[in-house]
Order: C-alpha cells, then sequence, then structure tokens
C-alpha cells in the first residue's frame, strides 16, 4: 500500500492489474517491494493494454525513482541531534526553576486557602506559574530548532567557500558542523552596522570568526556577548570613528556599559579574511579575549584547556616568547608585547592562520594553543597550505555557483 500512495496512478494501474500474475515483474516487484530492472518493460509479450501501462510504468520509474541509501541513513541515526548537551542541561535547569516556582506557588495557595479561597480552583491555578517558567526558560531550545530547520543561505556559502580558509581546509563532517554553529550565532546574537550597511560577508565573516576559535568545543555557548556592533572605519578610545589621525583600534571587547558588547572595523575584518597569509585576524583576535574570558577575567591565562598545574609553565612560556620578540627574534606580531592578554589574542591568530608555520618555529607555543582550543591543526595544516596557495577563490560570471544550485554565478550568488 505504500508503493500504491507513492505512485497513485502508474502503480495502482500496473500493480493491480498483475497482484495475482506472480510470474508478472512490474506487478510482483512493486507489491513485495523488490528492486525493479526497468530495462525489459514495456517489451514482454501481452495484449496492447499491458504494453502501455508497463511503458508508462518504465517512464515513471525514469523520473520519479531513487533508491535509498541505506549506509547514509544508519549515519544519520547514528549522529547525534545537533546541541543535545545543552538541551539536556537546558532542560535540567528549566525543570528546577519549575520545581522552585510550583514549591512557592504551593505555600501561597496553603496560605490562601486557609483565608476561606475555594480549595479546587486555587490548586489548579498554582500549576499556572510553574508552568509558564518551564515555557519561558525553554524558549530558547524552540527558537534554536526553528534556526536550525531554515536552510542555510547559498549566500552564505558563497562566502565560506571564498574568504574563509579555516572552513575550506575542514572535512564534509567538520563543513556541515561550521554552517550549523555559525547559522545559530547569526540567528542568537545581534550584528549591527553603525552609519554602515551590513552585507551577508560581513555578517559571515563575524560569525566565522566567532565560530574557529572555539570549533574544538561542540557544547561551547557564547553567553560572553550578545551583539557584535560593526563600524565604518578604525575607532579610537571614546569610539569615535574616521580618518583622523588617532584612530587606530580595529576591535575591542567592550566593558562597563558595553559589557557583552564588541566592536569590530567592518574593513579590517574583511582584510583579516581576504589576507589569510599575514597571521592577522582581528576577528579571532577578538574573540580569543573572550575565550580568555571564559574565567571571569581577560589576563592572557585562558580558563580552558590549561589545567591548574600548566598555568605557571604557560606563565614563563609567555614571558620567554615577549623576550623574543623584544629582541627581534621572532616572528610574532610586537602587537604582543602590549600584556599577556594580548600575546594570547595575537598567538590565536598565527595558530588559526598559520598552523604549520607555528609548530615548525615554535612547537612549545603551538603544543599549547593545540591544549588550549582543543583543536589538532596538524591534521589540517596540509590542507590549509594547500588552500593558502591556491589563494582567494574567485568565481567568474559564468562558472559554477559555490553554493552548489547547479546555476551559473551571474544568475545566481552574485546577483
Amino acid at each position: 500500500m505504500q508503493r500504491q500512495d507513492q505512485r497513485p496512478g502508474i502503480a495502482r494501474v500496473v500493480a493491480g492489474r498483475h497482484r495475482d500474475r506472480v510470474a508478472h515483474p512490474v506487478g510482483r516487484r512493486l507489491w513485495k517491494d523488490e528492486p525493479l530492472d526497468v530495462r525489459g518493460l514495456g517489451r514482454k509479450r501481452g495484449n496492447r493494454r499491458d504494453k502501455e501501462a508497463c511503458g508508462q510504468a518504465r517512464a515513471w520509474i525514469h523520473r520519479h525513482w531513487k533508491p535509498w541509501d541505506y549506509s547514509q541513513n544508519r549515519e544519520s541515526m547514528a549522529e547525534a541531534p545537533p546541541y543535545a548537551a545543552w538541551e539536556r542541561r537546558s532542560r535540567r535547569w528549566a525543570i528546577a526553576f519549575a520545581a522552585l516556582t510550583l514549591l512557592v506557588s504551593g505555600l501561597v495557595a496553603l496560605a490562601l486557602i486557609e483565608t476561606g479561597r475555594p480549595a479546587g480552583p486555587t490548586w489548579l491555578l498554582t500549576f499556572v506559574p510553574p508552568l509558564g517558567v518551564y515555557v519561558w526558560q525553554t524558549a530558547k531550545i524552540r527558537s534554536r530548532r526553528a534556526i536550525l530547520h531554515e536552510p542555510f543561505p547559498r549566500e552564505w556559502e558563497a562566502v565560506l567557500q571564498r574568504d574563509v580558509v579555516f572552513f575550506r581546509a575542514l572535512d564534509a563532517d567538520g563543513q556541515r558542523r561550521f554552517r550549523r554553529d555559525l547559522q545559530v550565532f547569526v540567528g542568537e546574537k545581534r550584528i549591527t552596522g553603525i552609519r554602515v550597511p551590513l552585507d551577508d560577508t560581513t555578517r559571515v565573516l563575524a560569525a566565522a570568526s566567532a565560530v574557529i576559535p572555539i570549533f574544538g568545543f561542540p557544547d561551547w555557548e557564547w553567553d560572553q556577548i550578545s551583539e557584535v556592533l560593526v563600524y565604518p572605519t578604525r575607532f579610537d578610545g571614546d569610539f569615535e570613528f574616521g580618518d583622523q589621525q588617532g584612530k587606530n583600534i580595529l576591535g575591542m571587547v567592550g566593558t562597563g556599559s558595553l559589557n557583552r558588547v564588541m566592536i569590530l572595523s567592518k574593513p579590517d575584518l574583511v582584510r583579516g579574511f581576504r589576507n589569510a597569509t599575514d597571521k592577522r585576524n582581528v576577528g579571532v583576535h577578538e574573540f580569543a579575549h573572550l575565550v580568555d574570558k571564559s574565567d571571569g577575567r581577560i589576563d592572557g591565562i585562558p580558563g580552558v584547556g590549561l589545567e591548574r598545574d600548566a598555568v605557571e609553565p604557560w606563565i614563563d612560556l609567555v614571558r620567554r616568547k615577549m623576550a623574543e620578540i623584544d629582541d627581534g627574534r621572532s616572528d610574532i606580531n610586537r602587537y604582543a608585547l602590549t600584556n599577556e592578554a594580548e600575546f594570547f589574542a595575537v598567538t590565536s591568530e598565527y595558530f588559526f592562520e598559520r598552523p604549520g608555520t607555528m609548530r615548525r618555529k615554535h612547537p612549545e607555543l603551538y603544543a599549547t594553543m593545540e591544549r588550549v582550543f582543543g583543536q589538532d591543526l596538524k591534521t589540517r595544516a596540509k590542507a590549509i597550505r594547500r588552500e593558502l596557495k591556491r589563494g582567494r577563490v574567485k568565481f567568474g560570471r559564468n562558472s559554477p555557483c559555490p553554493c552548489g544550485s547547479g546555476k551559473k554565478f551571474k544568475k545566481c550568488c552574485r546577483q
């Protein structure tokens, strides 16, 4: 009957007429759900009506039949749902808050009943506040599922393929997770342009800057940030932007009244991804500061990846590397000499843009950064080096669109 629903016209005619003729290839295989060899259909001996039915069945199968890939189905079934651990954690907190609310509501209900209120309606209303608390606490779960239910925009895919070397160096599973994390960041965080129009490139690159440093932590949540402000140029300490002298800040993590806010210069954000060989990326730099802030302070000692007994060796390594930079014996950007926090952010840029070079020139520093970010870039260093040699991907007007639509670039994402 399932075949009959899928093929309401032809299958019913062919299979229905021949269900009792077990020797007939179409009737037997359609009703018994066996593989069909369509090469001989329509060529069997029989009356004209049989031949027409077989010919129609063969034509329909050629147009619509797609054999199911059972190996792919097993892989999708084995794969854990996205953000499953985060959902479980969120639901536990929601249940805990709802239980606490129920306890308080029960005490209030007892007090009201003692004053003469009717017991039935009072106890019934006791469950309303806990239910509301649970619905409120789990709203983010439903919102995130709705975000992930949306298809990944083709324009975003084109930006990733063109500008993000880290993404291109990932395997298929890694790229799928990267898209998912990027989609969630754009859907849950505000990315606001200040006197500058926001395009897909800016949004995707800002979100990619957030995904790259925490790609080794599948359950990471960006609770330290709620909004990214994009400025048209560099700015100064008073957040004034323009081309005047003294406005030389590329990006910053806000404090005080700007807590949970990040500011990025749009030209420098785009340049950081399009020049993937200079070991500079302001987006990765600022989000590395937030990784450093995971323990509550931006002090150059990240709260993840370093055990307590590894803190002292890390501080000693930072001091030695800063001395090498000061003496001119290092290729690390001199901005790392500002303080320990900036050293960590600058070397994070180096680590993600040129992992092979860092591993060769600074093996001890590379090993530590690998533990901090939970990413083994040795396995991807060759792919990253290949993509760097390949350079920024360029698409001609008549090239196939990188979003995978099958259309020409001029008729798809270029528009």
